[in-house]
């Protein structure tokens, strides 16, 4: 300490600088970077309004009711968390403002559109149907919120379409993890659904190209959460075999579909980018950040002792109750959300949403051809 007093006082403050810098959190660094609009597709993990004004829409979460969004918006607004998701935290690194929903037609579209709807799986329902996997009639997989973004386009730009594109960043996903969710709930076994996952991936590759096609050039296409680790997913499918879990609680066979997803995903996305070398692909790797904050919960400021259960929901180890989920009246949500990774049994915290874009920008961001 007395090496540090006796520095000069100019070099004094230029550590200060320079140690602030190092510690402060990407997510809120300022960044260079020239793009101008964000186009979100996806499903629960990214919907920002969407399902809650889908004509006929019967979600089990409910979106549009309190708790959700009681710590940061205050209110409910579509949005499966306490409070921000994923997308908002990257827009503000981009330093542009909040997605509004595509369905929110009070909203203006500025600086993007947020398409992303609940429930929504990559392939057509009929696709599904033939394997007799039923789905609701308003799923809006991702061949309708393409025919959205593309209406969208012709309203707003017309012939000049391509030089918007070129400087939006369109995020792709995630994608599959309704896809496969309606295949285990209804009582598929993951052998058969594995060999489900070239169909999914060979979905989104059919999305990414569109959107190139378009003249979309950077394009982030994030995978999902490990699903072995979400308190709906445990449970749902309890194991009796204590090999069945992994070192943080999470059921390894479905933390090993996941992973069996993710690198099949990343292959087509191998592919398409020697196919397209001048567009930036970039994987964001949800997956791998979601373990990092169970691997250091502790100094991410997450309880130990919830680090698998809900926030808000009832009963349980895992206080997720499919009968009596959060949204509903008689449930309330803990007192400090910003201590657990779990919001509603599937998706997220506030919290959580932000420690892991946190983990994931600065890359991500460097790789789309920003600077942090």
């Amino acid at each position: 300490m007395a090496s540090l007093i006796s520095l000069p006082k100019l070099s004094f403050f230029l550590l200060l600088i320079i140690t602030l810098a190092f510690f402060s959190s990407p997510s809120a660094a300022q960044t260079k970077c020239n793009i101008k609009s964000v186009y979100q597709f996806g499903d629960s993990l990214a919907d920002a309004g969407n399902v809650i004004r889908t004509p006929g829409a019967n979600i089990i979460f409910r979106a549009n009711r309190a708790p959700y969004g009681e710590t940061f918006f205050k209110r409910p607004t579509g949005r499966f968390s306490d409070g921000r998701i994923i997308i908002d935290y990257i827009t503000s690194a981009l330093k542009l403002s909040f997605l509004n929903a595509y369905l929110d037609s009070g909203n203006t579209f500025s600086q993007g559109v947020n398409f992303a709807v609940a429930g929504a799986t990559t392939l057509n329902s009929s696709f599904w149907a033939a394997r007799n996997v039923r789905l609701p009639a308003w799923n809006t997989p991702l061949a309708a919120q393409l025919g959205w973004f593309k209406s969208h386009l012709q309203s707003t730009c017309g012939s000049n379409c391509a030089q918007t594109l070129s400087n939006s960043l369109v995020v792709m996903g995630e994608w599959g993890g309704n896809d496969y969710y309606n295949n285990f709930f209804q009582r598929k076994q993951l052998p058969e659904v594995r060999t489900y996952v070239p169909f999914v991936v060979a979905g989104i590759m059919r999305g990414i190209k569109d959107v190139i096609q378009l003249g979309a050039t950077r394009i982030l296409v994030p995978g999902f959460f490990p699903l072995g680790c979400l308190p709906l997913y445990l449970t749902t499918f309890p194991d009796t075999n204590a090999n069945a879990y992994d070192q943080f609680g999470c059921l390894r066979n479905y933390n090993d579909f996941a992973s069996y997803h993710h690198r099949y995903l990343n292959r087509g996305l191998d592919n398409l980018r020697r196919e397209f070398p001048s567009v930036r692909i970039v994987y964001g790797d949800y997956n791998g950040a979601f373990l990092t904050l169970l691997q250091s919960a502790t100094s991410f400021g997450f309880n130990q002792n919830t680090l698998l259960a809900a926030c808000c929901g009832t009963g349980g180890r895992y206080n997720f109750n499919f009968s009596n989920v959060c949204g509903s009246a008689s449930v309330r949500a803990c007192s400090n959300p910003a201590q657990y990774v779990h919001w509603d049994g599937i998706h997220l915290t506030d919290e959580a949403h932000r420690r892991i874009t946190d983990i994931i920008v600065k890359d991500m961001l460097s790789r789309l051809g920003c600077s942090v």
